[in-house]
């Protein structure tokens, strides 16, 4: 069995204060954003890791901010405000994203350490970078990191 998720915790908890304190609108969003990872537990039937409610999180921002982008082209900014609430109060729960300077040194290293010379090895080095580092690292700079090394 594996660990309960502390993330999923805090959650919880934090959804009870705001329910105290009647921050309301707070309190909904995390009764929804638990209601998903509550959901993949069920259809797994297992208790989610911490790296797999941060999956479940960034699922949800990612929802938010398609919506977000939407509403603001379609000029309802009330509508995309209530989006971009969201997305802060959930990424407020997932771990601290390393900055360019950290993701160029782990690009590097993994690009030395497993020997890749080549683009036709770039899904070998996202591997073993995805494998290491997925909930602290933007892999969208991953990919751009390693097509700069190895162009």
């Amino acid at each position: 069995m594996m660990a309960k998720s502390a993330i999923k915790d805090s959650i919880q908890q934090d959804q009870i204060n705001f329910l105290k304190e009647g921050k309301k609108e707070d309190s909904s969003i995390l009764r929804f954003a638990l209601s998903f990872i509550n959901k993949e537990e069920k259809d797994k039937q297992i208790e989610l890791s911490d790296s797999e409610v941060v999956a479940v999180i960034k699922s949800l921002i990612k929802r938010n901010k398609d919506s977000y982008d939407q509403f603001t082209s379609a000029n309802r900014p009330e509508l995309a405000e209530k989006e971009k609430k969201e997305m802060d109060l959930l990424q407020s729960y997932l771990p601290e994203v390393m900055n360019e300077n950290e993701t160029e040194e782990i690009v590097k290293s993994t690009i030395d350490k497993l020997g890749i010379s080549s683009m036709k090895e770039m899904g070998k080095a996202m591997g073993e970078i995805k494998k290491n580092h997925a909930d602290t690292i933007d892999l969208s700079l991953v990919s751009q990191l390693i097509k700069k090394h190895l162009s």
